[in-house]
């Protein structure tokens, strides 16, 4: 069992209930929780040399304190202590935040609406030095806050970019299924997720995506080099 140091800062004592709530059910992590309302609190606790975090949840917008935001905090505690790994909450859909997050560094973002789904993931993902997004953050968010222009297929699950890779290769529902292991009609759910998430119309488009996005498996496929465009 893997043991986490944690610490919520959050201003709603609720919230805080209901995060540690779904946390303890989490059989395969023994999480030591610590719990702050504002930035005062936290940098004590940073300072008590008896806890040492490995991670923060950080609210974005602390009402206590309001001086100092989530993003100025994660700032500080990143300048002087990089090893603490923070995920960013917040509540807002706003393309701005989420670029000053990352630029502060922040090791995750999360939509406070995702919490249920997505907290623990989040967790396992920057424990193991990966940045975690929320999977709700809308995609031209991400194309802001990166400044560039993300691959449209880094949106997807892992096993959504599985399937995308295959239908995109050219086999059928049923030759997807049999390759996984899995039944047809979960292929067809992760495919109907894929076209929704990426605005596809007809199957021609997996493949017209991913020789825009350069994705390596179906250019090895096809024998194509980079730089073209279809």
């Amino acid at each position: 069992m893997i043991e986490i140091n944690l610490i919520i800062t959050d201003d709603s004592e609720i919230f805080r209930f209901g995060v540690k709530s779904i946390l303890e059910e989490e059989e395969n992590y023994k999480i030591n929780f610590c719990e702050t309302s504002g930035s005062t609190e936290l940098f004590h606790l940073l300072e008590n040399k008896d806890f040492k975090p490995d991670i923060i949840l950080l609210d974005v917008k602390l009402k206590k304190h309001a001086s100092l935001s989530g993003i100025e905090i994660a700032k500080r505690i990143k300048l002087s202590r990089s090893d603490i790994k923070i995920i960013i909450l917040t509540a807002f859909d706003d393309k701005d935040v989420l670029r000053q997050a990352l630029e502060v560094g922040v090791d995750g973002f999360l939509p406070k609406e995702s919490i249920s789904d997505e907290i623990i993931e989040s967790i396992k993902t920057v424990m193991s030095g990966t940045n975690y997004l929320g999977k709700t953050i809308p995609f031209e968010a991400i194309q802001y806050a990166f400044n560039k222009t993300p691959k449209r297929y880094d949106i997807l699950t892992k096993a959504e970019k599985t399937i995308f890779i295959l239908i995109s290769e050219g086999h059928t529902n049923t030759e997807i299924a049999e390759k996984l292991h899995i039944s047809v009609h979960t292929v067809e759910t992760h495919k109907s997720n894929v076209k929704n998430k990426l605005e596809i119309k007809c199957d021609v488009d997996f493949l017209a995506i991913a020789i825009e996005d350069e994705i390596d498996e179906v250019m090895k496929f096809y024998n194509l080099r980079k730089g073209i465009t279809i």
